[in-house]
């Protein structure tokens, strides 16, 4: 173990410990103030008592026999806000986020399900929102957007194979994103603004109005924009890091009796943060750089743009009715996405060769050339999914569910590799080339759960769904100039394939001293598919053009319960074996390389069989202490495997580290009267793992800590907070030309109204 991973797993235990204390007092501390307790968010809720939706009905967290870390509406707001993947899996242990600095690219990954970063595999994770599935498209289809967090009621993480009721691609998890509703009878809302540094100013505005004695609306705006950033491009007079973000949401929602029905419409564009990386080649590692190359990390020398765009709409209908005998639910979506990312492909410009050479570092037949290599990739998605399913109210201990779904994707993308027309010659005189790929996948499902409880203490549930998927590609790339297809440097081919999979889990729990246990065994599958880009003939690899299912079937054991009054444990530990594994790499290619000097093409292809284990750890206490509320989770997972068949044998999968930890400390209390104070301390860090299937380069690791604090103010709140406040600065991406970087430490001020 390194000395900086012990050094982090320190950190972590003192940090329980220090709420493992406060913890053991909570019985003789003194209540919590009745001010402290109206603001006192999710400490309100006693621990484990949670409701969640996994398991597509109400059902308390601790009752549910898997590993889930969940968040209401409260526990959100104490943590300043979840306004992406990246800052919600810093509070889950066992994920990762796989950063490309690019939110349309990025992905997260679950228990070491695989990643497909760049490419047009599907996640290895299901992602929902309010039951619906919004996955799938070549960018943006790994992750969720910037609106999809925005005045969330709720958001649930289900960790292991999810396959049985929640479908396709959950082999390592599932997360689901609830939107707060309208809620009839009230008129109340809230408005958010922000200032922070970079010239960032973003607004937050949500209302809730009621109409009718069973109608309500509830709308919400957000707008944001920051000018700055911390990565730029003197060159071009950009800054790579520069965001900007108009969301607009209408939602009717609808009660009376055993009906309740909602309608949402939203609108939402983003600029993104772009693909950020400088180059960075080691003396002699080619003969081109004799002295190697090296350019700064925050001001890079690229002369093509690096923005990400995307925008969406979105529209759905959810609709339940409560009956004695059961519960019915109808959700039907359309998720529309355009996306856009461009980036300089040679990291490099012709005046910082020149430069180069100037300083003796370089030959000067290294700088002749082409150095307005750009990319641009576009997307446009379409996803319509239909739910309908039947949950059986339980009696004399039995209990049922039935549903079927549809999905149905059509997508279509157009990477775009151009060239300057001074990059043109007699032998090439097209100025790039453009990949038009249209991808038509319909997914239909029909899946159901039956639960008996044997006595009042034992219980056995199987669940098992049937899915069968259809998906068809048409690709050729164009001469980007003329509109004719490519001779010589691509490709055009035809594809289809159908395949049926049986997802099951068979899970049996027992009570035991108030505490449950469970085992279980379950299997789930993710979509095979095709790669876009077979990329340049002369590639040391080749990359195929298309790849099978991947499937897992994990045995696992887990327990939930309180230790005492103060403190909540869910504790799990799993095994899960996977064949036809899908993994990530590129093709060879890179800049200098005397057989193939061109960037790399990224693709996925099936690695073989592989085993992964692992365990997972989660802490919740509360406790009444110096007159305040203290509420702390601490998460921390340890994984291991590797794959057991095929030409990778004996290597450990990429992107899953050895150690995940998450830890979060909230206090309330009051200060002077009528106003009370909080302090929220947040941190998460990563340890161990590899970042590529060749086992090189090492994840680099990491802890992070984020500080907030601030006050309540009647219905006034003001905060300030800095992220990264220790300014930690890690490697997100390495290769042997370029390197990628985290985000140094940022800090701002909030100011929330609520009525």
């Amino acid at each position: 173990m390194s000395r900086k991973l012990g050094t982090g797993v320190s950190t972590w235990v003192v940090a329980w410990a220090l709420a493992a204390v406060s913890g053991a007092r909570a019985d003789a501390a003194a209540p919590t103030p009745a001010s402290t307790a109206e603001v006192i968010g999710a400490s309100a809720t006693e621990l484990g008592e949670l409701v969640v939706t996994a398991r597509k009905r109400d059902e308390k967290l601790r009752d549910i026999p898997t590993a889930i870390t969940a968040f209401d509406a409260n526990q959100i707001r104490d943590r300043g806000g979840i306004s992406n993947v990246q800052s919600l899996v810093a509070s889950v242990p066992g994920v990762n986020f796989a950063n490309t600095s690019n939110p349309v690219t990025s992905e997260v990954s679950m228990r070491g399900s695989g990643t497909s970063r760049a490419t047009a595999a599907e996640s290895g994770v299901g992602l929902y929102r309010n039951g619906s599935y919004l996955g799938g498209g070549v960018q943006g289809g790994r992750t969720f957007a910037k609106g999809d967090f925005f005045d969330a009621a709720g958001i649930e993480v289900s960790r292991g194979v999810q396959g049985a009721l929640n479908g396709r691609n959950a082999v390592g998890g599932s997360i689901n994103i609830l939107s707060a509703r309208p809620v009839q009878g009230q008129s109340s809302g809230y408005v958010t603004a922000e200032l922070a540094q970079k010239s960032r100013r973003e607004v937050q505005l949500v209302v809730n109005q009621t109409l009718t004695e069973s109608l309500a609306l509830r709308l919400g705006v957000n707008g944001m924009e920051q000018t700055k950033g911390f990565y730029y491009a003197p060159i071009r007079g950009d800054y790579f890091d520069s965001q900007k973000t108009e969301l607009y949401r209408l939602q009717l929602g609808y009660a009376n009796g055993p009906l309740t029905a909602n309608l949402l419409a939203e609108h939402g564009a983003d600029t993104l943060p772009g693909i950020m990386y400088h180059v960075v080649i080691a003396p002699g590692f080619s003969p081109l750089y004799p002295k190697g190359l090296l350019d700064d990390k925050y001001n890079m020398s690229w002369n093509s743009p690096s923005t990400a765009k995307m925008r969406t709409n979105y529209y759905e209908f959810v609709s339940s009715y409560v009956a004695d005998a059961a519960t019915i639910t109808l959700t039907s979506s359309l998720r529309e996405r355009h996306s856009q990312n461009s980036f300089d492909r040679d990291a490099v410009s012709g005046e910082f060769m020149l430069q180069q050479v100037a300083k003796g570092l370089i030959p000067a037949t290294t700088a002749v050339g082409d150095f307005g290599l750009g990319g641009l990739t576009l997307d446009f998605s379409r996803i319509l999914y239909n739910d309908f399913h039947v949950a059986g109210a339980k009696v004399d201990g039995f209990s049922w569910l039935v549903g079927a779904e549809i999905y149905d994707l059509k997508d279509t993308a157009r990477p775009i590799l151009s060239k300057t027309p001074s990059g043109t010659t007699a032998a090439s005189r097209s100025p790039g080339t453009m990949q038009v790929a249209r991808i038509d996948f319909t997914s239909m499902a029909a899946y159901g759960s039956v639960g008996y409880d044997i006595t009042d203490l034992l219980n056995l549930t199987a669940e098992g769904r049937y899915t069968h998927d259809d998906k068809a590609i048409d690709s050729v790339r164009l001469d980007f100039g003329t509109g004719l297809p490519a001779t010589g440097v691509g490709f055009a081919f035809k594809d289809s394939n159908k395949s049926n999979n049986l997802s099951y889990s068979l899970t049996t729990t027992y009570k035991l001293l108030g505490w449950l246990t469970y085992a279980k065994v379950g299997s789930a599958y993710r979509a095979g598919g095709f790669n876009l880009a077979l990329g340049d003939p002369r590639a040391p690899k080749a990359a195929p053009a298309t790849y099978d299912n991947e499937t897992t079937t994990s045995v696992e054991i887990g327990a939930k319960g309180n230790l005492g009054s103060a403190i909540f444990v869910t504790a799990a530990a799993y095994k899960a074996r996977v064949d036809a594994l899908l993994v990530q790499t590129d093709n060879g290619c890179f800049i200098g390389s005397a057989i193939c000097p061109a960037n790399p093409t990224n693709y996925v292809y099936n690695a073989g069989k592989a085993e992964l284990s692992g365990i997972e750890l989660e802490l919740e206490g509360r406790a009444n202490v110096l007159g305040g509320v203290a509420r702390a989770n601490v998460g921390v997972s340890r994984q291991w495997g590797k794959i057991t068949s095929g030409p990778d044998k004996g290597r450990r999968g990429p992107q899953r580290p050895d150690w995940t930890g998450s830890f979060n400390l909230n206090y309330r209390r009051p200060v002077v009267e009528g106003v009370d104070g909080f302090i929220n301390l947040k941190g998460n860090m990563r340890a161990g793992g590899v970042q590529e299937i060749a086992q090189t380069p090492d994840l680099h690791d990491y802890q992070i800590f984020d500080l907030r604090l601030g006050a309540n103010i009647g219905q006034w709140e003001v905060a300030a907070y800095m992220n990264n406040f220790a300014n930690e600065s890690y490697i997100v991406f390495d290769s042997t030309t370029v390197r990628r970087w985290n985000f140094p430490q940022t800090y701002g001020a909030q100011v929330r109204y609520s009525w």
